[in-house]
């Protein structure tokens, strides 16, 4: 690793603990173990560590996604691993991360939001996928399925709106996304998606 993915690394753990307002270019020298004149030359300012965090973050997540994709047996078994990477991602962050970055930095959350189009031609391909395989039913029309899932998404930017405190983040990403799979499955999707909960979600919890 090195430095410059150091540092992107390590804003990226405290960002995601504490949200990019409460982190200072003095605790990312430290935690990285450099002096400040070295962040500097490497990162100008915040604003530009920030906007690199959220670039290196999506190339990451991207790599991880296409990795099991690559090595998944059908699209809803790939679909699952991605779920599990976001909820634990999910799981980490600071409530306040996006709310940070929309209002300190609104340039870097319009280039965020930029490729959210992208980001549903891509589900939609998926869901395509999906159908082919037998596993969606022949009547969703992709594009739409997947606007309506990236919306449903949408409500975990605003998590400070949602009206019932007695839900966490994760449930209601659970939610959204297990109801989503759920709705547009064939038996046998229904079947690959219960099998994915007993296995990875109730066992966790009974433990």
């Amino acid at each position: 690793m090195d430095l410059r993915e150091k540092i992107l690394n390590t804003s990226t753990k405290l960002m995601l603990r504490i949200g990019p307002q409460s982190v200072t270019m003095d605790m990312v020298a430290r935690d990285c173990g450099i002096s400040k004149r070295t962040l500097y030359e490497t990162f100008p300012n915040k604003h530009n560590l920030i906007s690199d965090v959220i670039k290196y973050n999506q190339q990451q997540t991207n790599a991880e996604f296409n990795q099991i994709f690559e090595q998944s047996a059908n699209s809803f078994e790939a679909l699952m691993g991605v779920y599990t990477i976001a909820r634990e991602f999910i799981r980490k962050i600071s409530p306040v991360f996006l709310a940070d970055i929309k209002r300190l930095y609104p340039e870097v959350f319009d280039e965020y939001k930029a490729q959210e189009v992208d980001h549903i031609l891509s589900l939609a391909k998926i869901i395509k996928k999906a159908k082919d395989e037998g596993l969606v039913l022949p009547g969703i029309k992709c594009k739409i399925a997947a606007f309506v899932f990236n919306n449903n998404m949408k409500t975990l930017h605003n998590m400070q709106d949602f009206p019932f405190p007695e839900y966490t983040v994760t449930e209601v990403f659970d939610g959204a996304f297990l109801n989503f799979m759920r709705g547009i499955a064939t038996t046998q999707g229904q079947e690959i998606i219960e099998n994915f909960v007993v296995k990875n979600l109730l066992k966790k919890e009974e433990n």
